[in-house]
């Protein structure tokens, strides 16, 4: 089925062009198109969190890294800089995906010069994630938009947050079923535990 101007639902639900997916009152985070309400919860929850280490699993340009590793101690950017890993069954529907291998590709220098106190490792997830070594973490966010990297990032790190840590994850849809929201979804099933929502972040509190 194509909506009007031929579009697919699926197609039509995961538009992520420049305010893709936003009202028209968007503001900016870090460089990127958010809505007041997700702003406004993102900067209150920074805030909030404990002091301990800090991670990004998925940095794209460093943009809210920068804001993350505005802090004393360690700030942790995990990306592949390489863009997206080939889509899994739960990134496709229609036989389309927005997140095809390759796109958002940006170059690391990027992401340090957004974030110089940031410490940057390059590896897709999961594979990297063996090679993080910390633990404890006091705020956490997840923004890699693929259903596979982000539930496996949040079976991770869901272990290794400090008490009243925050995990934040981007991309989330309360009825979408496929990529990052789904993954939000499913994993919120699994444990139980429904996430805090302000527009499209979810977050939990360790």
């Amino acid at each position: 089925m194509l909506l009007q101007g031929g579009r697919s639902p699926a197609r039509s639900q995961a538009r992520r062009g420049p305010g893709g997916d936003l009202p028209r009152q968007a503001a900016t985070l870090g460089g990127r198109l958010v809505t007041p309400q997700e702003h406004a919860a993102f900067v209150r929850l920074l805030k909030q969190c404990p002091d301990g280490p800090r991670i990004e699993l998925g940095v794209f340009r460093g943009a809210t890294l920068g804001l993350i590793a505005k802090h004393p101690g360690i700030t942790i950017g995990v990306d592949s800089f390489a863009g997206m890993a080939a889509p899994g069954k739960r990134d496709t529907k229609d036989g389309w995906t927005p997140y095809p291998l390759g796109r958002l590709s940006a170059p690391m220098r990027d992401a340090q010069r957004a974030a110089p106190k940031a410490r940057l490792l390059k590896g897709f997830v999961p594979d990297i994630l063996p090679a993080i070594t910390e633990s404890g973490f006091a705020f956490a966010h997840l923004d890699m938009d693929q259903y596979g990297p982000t539930l496996a990032a949040l079976q991770w790190v869901w272990g290794r947050m400090a008490p009243g840590g925050v995990i934040c994850c981007d991309d989330w849809f309360a009825d979408r079923d496929w990529l990052a929201a789904g993954a939000i979804n499913d994993f919120a099933a699994g444990i139980g535990r429904i996430p805090e929502t302000a527009g499209r972040k979810a977050w939990w509190i360790a």
